[in-house]
């Protein structure tokens, strides 16, 4: 006879979810990440417990969900956590955040991407896209954005922040002439946090080059999940007003967006039924 209240497969590998729960934040934060199936058979469990599990641990924030898995809190914790943790974050989310700002470039324009797993999903979705010229200091963009969508593609120069895969320095070519004067019709910007206050992210350098290629932008583009709504982050970017659109998975809480909507600045936003992470 089961507990009151308790699945029986819950309580498989006879113990209590509650005990196995706090056994499996263990196990992740020792192993760093975890897949399901890896989780099911240290526990001797099924996967659709387990899934249940980290659902639960995901909610109470003891965990991070991911697809096919989960990683320790204390790895992200870390602002310049590794590229392919930051890959494995609501992946399902860029992707579609991808697919919804890549309608708002055109053929031929001149584009600039900076860093982060988001922008690089708007780059894949440049599939139907022709005759672009390209700007970024996300080291990752040259191997995935559609080769054929593109005329010419630069990155900028500087030093290299192999955590977050990214250049950081000054965002001009150099011209004997008329040396920094380069101009883009629309900048793609992934950001770190999204307040009242404005756009900001994890590192001053990062922000800076951010800056100028929102300066130097006729259009600027904000993507960003959801998990970035009333973030602070260390070094603020720019005001809301410095960006025209802001491409997001889910409505932001009220008072972010009254003070977009104050701003000007328009609101593109996927929000489809909530999806199985190991579909």
């Amino acid at each position: 006879m089961s507990a009151v209240g308790i699945d029986p497969s819950d309580a498989a590998g006879g113990e209590l979810p509650a005990v196995r729960r706090d056994r499996i934040v263990g196990f992740v934060e020792a192993a760093r990440q975890a897949s399901v199936h890896e989780i099911a058979e240290h526990f001797d469990v099924s996967p659709d417990t387990v899934r249940r599990d980290l659902t639960a641990l995901h909610k109470d924030g003891q965990l991070t969900r991911t697809r096919g898995g989960a990683v320790a809190n204390s790895l992200l914790n870390s602002p310049d956590r590794e590229l392919r943790i930051r890959q494995m974050l609501q992946e399902q989310e860029k992707a579609r955040i991808g697919e919804l700002a890549a309608p708002l470039i055109k053929n031929a324009a001149v584009v600039a991407f900076n860093g982060g797993t988001t922008t690089l999903a708007v780059a894949r979705n440049l599939t139907d896209h022709r005759e672009l010229t390209v700007a970024t200091n996300n080291l990752s963009i040259p191997f995935e954005i559609p080769a054929h969508a593109v005329n010419n593609l630069y990155v900028f120069g500087g030093d290299v922040r192999f955590s977050s895969q990214v250049t950081i320095g000054f965002t001009s070519f150099p011209d004997v002439e008329v040396p920094g004067m380069v101009h883009f019709d629309i900048a793609i910007i992934g950001v770190g946090g999204v307040t009242t206050e404005g756009y900001s992210v994890s590192n001053l350098g990062e922000a800076s080059m951010m800056r100028q290629m929102i300066r130097r932008s006729t259009t600027v583009v904000v993507v960003t999940d959801a998990t970035k709504f009333n973030r602070h982050q260390f070094a603020l970017v720019a005001p809301l007003n410095s960006a025209q659109h802001l491409v997001t998975d889910s409505p932001p809480p009220s008072d972010v967006q009254e003070a977009l909507e104050a701003a000007g600045v328009r609101l593109h936003v996927d929000a489809p039924e909530n999806e199985d992470l190991d579909a």
